[in-house]
């Protein structure tokens, strides 16, 4: 009865936040504020009642049509509030009936009540998490950009959660060993310098004065040249494409952005084994218990890991094919992703989504049709899936190897500190 209660409550609560899914996806591309005007009919402009924005039933109430001016309702708006309420009562019902994600998992197939103080603040991010990704994916499906303040406050509501409530005990939590600690602090603050020195212009800013067309641009300016050479008009001048040597030189750019994350991971590490005392007191400072330092940094853990790995995969297949192979709108997703559900989920997201993409990636190729495609709808996809299995993935195939890992490590250390 207990579980029925939260799923009706989390179904309305999801309708809610698709609901306000909607406004994202319409205004954040088109640099409008999401809290003015208030929700108005975008064909005629009148606001609207409260009755008419009821998640799911407004528009069945409505007829599909706008009450005012009788335009029609994109069918849109109802589908997105009910999936993003279907979303948060299928991960209720994974996580605390079906005993699936949230590692580590009790034992499985036991329903259990869920533990308001253990549960909830690690689930609700991970609600966030699913809408974030639900909005960035329409609009990258539809526009092939992924705002940048979508994954970036998932970042940081991911850093500060976990920091605030992870403890070893903790279904979820992110906590990390005192190497793997090291490893995150010097890559953060190896980030920190990039920045720094990427603002201060010490180091160059990859594609700043031109980049690639990407296929659906050259398709719309070919559109517009053929509209204006109807009405007689003199086609608006194409910008010059890039060559595959010009793409290639300037990825390299980001290979020198990313040196100082990876250095200064190893350095902090290598201090970390080979000085005892600092090794003492950051084993100290890792245990506290006050702010879990150590899930704290095991969401930067996860932050950096997710968009490493995209951005690597980007870097190594634009050098090899002298395109553009991922954009920088993935490496910002998975960063954020990364920061909430940890390194190990964002790897496994990341080597999924490929099989999501595949059935359309196979009709492009069979029917002609443009070969880009926006991939954070696919990479979505990927996250939902490893939220929900990673725990036996890497129980089950990967576990041991990472056990393996451990064990060196901790050899190491332990060689380091004799």
């Amino acid at each position: 009865m207990l579980h029925a209660i939260f799923i009706i409550f989390l179904f309305a609560l999801g309708a809610c936040v698709g609901s306000f899914l909607n406004v994202v996806v319409w205004r954040l591309p088109r640099d409008e504020s999401l809290v003015s005007p208030p929700s108005h009919c975008p064909k005629c402009n009148t606001p609207l009642s409260w009755r008419d924005n009821i998640p799911v039933f407004g528009w069945f109430l409505l007829g599909g049509k706008c009450r005012y001016c009788r335009e029609p309702i994109s069918l849109r708006y109802p589908i997105v509030e009910f999936v993003t309420g279907a979303i948060f009562v299928l991960y209720y019902v994974l996580y605390f009936v079906a005993q699936k994600g949230l590692c580590p998992p009790v034992a499985p197939l036991v329903p259990r009540t869920p533990d308001l103080r253990l549960d909830w603040p690690i689930f609700a991010i991970h609600m966030y998490l699913l809408a974030t990704l639900l909005g960035a994916s329409l609009i990258d499906a539809e526009l092939f950009i992924i705002p940048v303040e979508m994954t970036w406050w998932a970042a940081g509501v991911g850093v500060v959660v976990h920091a605030l409530v992870d403890r070893s005990y903790v279904p979820g939590a992110l906590v990390i060993p005192a190497p793997a600690a090291a490893m995150a602090a010097g890559g953060a603050a190896g980030l920190i310098l990039s920045l720094v020195l990427l603002k201060r212009k010490i180091i160059p800013m990859s594609f700043a004065e031109i980049a690639p067309l990407m296929e659906h641009e050259r398709e719309r300016q070919l559109v517009e040249a053929a509209r204006a050479r109807s009405e007689g008009r003199e086609p608006p001048p194409q910008p010059p494409d890039m060559t595959p040597a010009q793409i290639r030189a300037e990825v390299r750019k980001e290979i020198v952005f990313l040196l100082p994350p990876m250095l200064l991971a190893i350095a902090f590490v290598v201090l970390y084994s080979s000085v005892p005392i600092l090794r003492g007191a950051w084993d100290q400072l890792v245990r506290a218990n006050v702010i879990s330092v150590s899930g704290f940094l095991g969401a930067v853990m996860g932050a950096l890991v997710g968009g490493l790995v995209v951005w690597v995969t980007r870097i190594l297949g634009t050098l090899a094919f002298g395109r553009e192979a991922m954009g920088m709108g993935d490496v910002h997703l998975m960063f954020g992703v990364g920061a909430i559900v940890g390194a190990g989920p964002s790897v496994l997201a990341f080597f999924a989504a490929p099989f999501f993409g595949i059935l359309v990636a196979v009709y492009m190729l069979l029917t002609g049709t443009r070969r880009e495609l926006p991939y954070g709808p696919y990479l979505s996809l990927g996250t939902a899936f490893a939220m929900v299995w990673y725990c036996d993935v890497a129980r089950g195939q990967i576990g041991a190897g990472v056990r393996g890992i451990g064990l060196l490590l901790r050899d190491l250390v332990s060689r380091g500190g004799t």
